[in-house]
């Protein structure tokens, strides 16, 4: 079998990447980069003999990988990406594709003009929940999707407090930037090719804010963000995000499909661990169905290291990300002015 050289830049989330690839024969991790060399010895004991760099540009240089995983801060993803794609590399980008549009738009660019391929690391749609539900709705069972609602909710979970996450510099905002851009993403995939048109959202820094003034660290993002946002097919998506707030749960995932023949309703944990019910009607009965014993499914990486061994088209591309990283800014431009903005005119402003 031939063998795709693969190089990851970032090991925090990055190690979770070096994970994912090293379950698919046909992925060779020969080099990892990160300024922290404390991180090396962890991915030396998965992968011995892989050779570690703190410059990443000298990694690309001399390892000259077929692709890079970019798992570093949002801020970072533009110069990693563009960099790994001028060296000739096909890139995998961690989501969100980066800290605003303007940004991402040049990342697109940057693939178009060095031809290689830019795919970002939606990786809720794959696993067993979301290709579950995507086949439900692919055989048209829900039929026309006119609703959905999502959440990702939690009573304390602000990650690495005091740290990039709550920089808006380095992270382009809070828990909508870095939680509700998987189940956003999510709802968009399983609706197809529906287009954003408008948004309204509001959100709120104050827990999140306290905090930080209480521990003497920095914080400038929001921690609960809600939102409505509305398609061309006239259906509309309705969001609960936030890092912090007073709920029963720790943790609360919901994810609710409304179609005109049937809908989507569960929880997609986030270890692969979920629930999903198909609320339908048969012989003029409601039932609520559930999967037996799902079938594991394939990860992100091994997806993407089977589509470059194969030619097939990866399922997370680089207009998804744009199509996404408008709606987060168009979120948080509705949530500053206090009012609905339409997606298409603040795209048209962010090219210029």
């Amino acid at each position: 079998m031939s063998t795709i050289r693969i190089a990851v830049v970032g090991l925090g989330m990055g190690k979770l990447h070096v994970a994912g690839y090293l379950k698919h024969p046909g992925a060779e991790v020969v080099a990892v980069a990160d300024l922290d060399e404390s991180r090396f010895a962890a991915i030396r004991e998965m992968v011995p003999g892989i050779r570690t760099y703190v410059d990443y540009r000298e990694m690309l240089r001399v390892e000259k990988p077929a692709l890079v995983s970019v798992a570093v801060p949002n801020s970072l993803h533009e110069e990693i990406s563009c960099a790994a794609l001028e060296s000739g590399a096909d890139v995998l980008c961690e989501k969100p594709m980066s800290v605003d549009l303007p940004s991402a738009l040049r990342m697109r660019d940057k693939a178009e003009t060095t031809g290689r391929k830019l795919y970002i690391n939606f990786s809720q749609r794959f696993g067993a929940f979301g290709r579950t539900a995507r086949s439900l709705v692919d055989a048209g069972e829900l039929g026309p999707i006119y609703h959905a609602y999502c959440q990702w909710t939690r009573r304390d979970g602000i990650p690495r407090f005091g740290g990039w996450f709550g920089r808006k510099e380095m992270s382009g905002g809070g828990p909508l930037i870095d939680l509700g851009v998987h189940r956003l993403d999510f709802v968009f995939w399983l609706m197809g090719d529906a287009k954003p048109l408008t948004v309204s959202a509001v959100t709120h820094d104050r827990l999140g804010t306290a905090l930080g003034r209480k521990h003497n660290k920095p914080f400038d993002v929001e921690d609960l963000a809600t939102g409505l946002i509305r398609t061309d097919s006239g259906a509309s998506i309705l969001f609960d995000i936030s890092w912090t707030g007073f709920q029963v749960k720790k943790e609360q995932q919901v994810l609710r499909l409304l179609g005109e023949k049937g809908s989507i309703e569960g929880s997609p944990g986030p270890h692969g661990d979920y629930t999903l019910y198909f609320c339908h009607n048969l012989a003029g009965n409601a039932y609520n169905s559930t999967p037996v014993d799902p079938t594991p499914e394939a990860s992100s990486f091994e997806t993407l290291v089977d589509c470059l061994l194969t030619g097939d088209p990866f399922p997370a591309t680089t207009e998804d990300g744009i199509r996404l990283q408008a709606v987060l800014d168009a979120l948080y431009e509705s949530a500053r002015v206090g009012r609905e903005i339409e997606v298409d005119a603040l795209q048209a402003h962010a090219r210029g």
